[in-house]
């Protein structure tokens, strides 16, 4: 079977049908590297916490109700008045010091939650926490710190966030810190 165009032979337009691959794909490499800021990786890929419905009344606490009202200052503050708060609270807290866009305290109240989970040996809320932590991370404009947290909740179709984080993620924030 012979393909031909009048006045273009089979060689031109191999090599045409080549230059245009590689033009896409030199586009699409440069597109991906203008556009992996790790800014926003988070604002594309930031969603706010979603708290777990209850219906015993002895579980709800004020920042949680606070928090599902919307008034993150309330939660920040009420949070820095807790003795001892309970796991969740850190989550509230944590999204709220991102939502006020204070991402450096937010990396602080999420390590504090996963440590005290590796303290107690216990795991309460440290899907949420460690896919906050790396949000907070890309805020933060540190991908490099957010890249294995990441990475570990890929490998994990158990984890909460698994959907949440994917491959095109993964290569934007491979990306943004390659260009750092």
């Amino acid at each position: 079977m012979k393909i031909s165009i009048p006045g273009l032979s089979l060689k031109t337009i191999i090599n045409c049908i080549v230059v245009s691959f590689l033009f896409m794909s030199l586009s699409c490499a440069l597109y991906l590297y203008i556009n992996a800021n790790p800014k926003k990786l988070f604002s594309e890929n930031y969603h706010r916490y979603e708290r777990l419905v209850l219906r015993d009344a002895s579980t709800r606490s004020v920042l949680g109700e606070v928090y599902s009202e919307g008034n993150m200052d309330s939660v920040i503050w009420d949070f820095k008045n807790l003795n001892s708060p309970v796991p969740e609270e850190y989550i509230l807290a944590g999204i709220a010091y991102l939502e006020k866009n204070q991402p450096d305290k937010a990396i602080e109240t999420f390590k504090t939650l996963i440590e005290k989970n590796q303290h107690s040996n216990t795991d309460y809320f440290e899907d949420a926490a460690e896919y906050y932590l790396a949000m907070s991370y890309l805020d933060n404009m540190e991908p490099q710190k957010a890249m294995p947290l990441l990475e570990k909740i890929k490998t994990d179709p158990e984890n909460r966030y698994y959907s949440d984080v994917d491959e095109l993620l993964l290569l934007k924030v491979r990306t943004s810190i390659a260009k750092k």
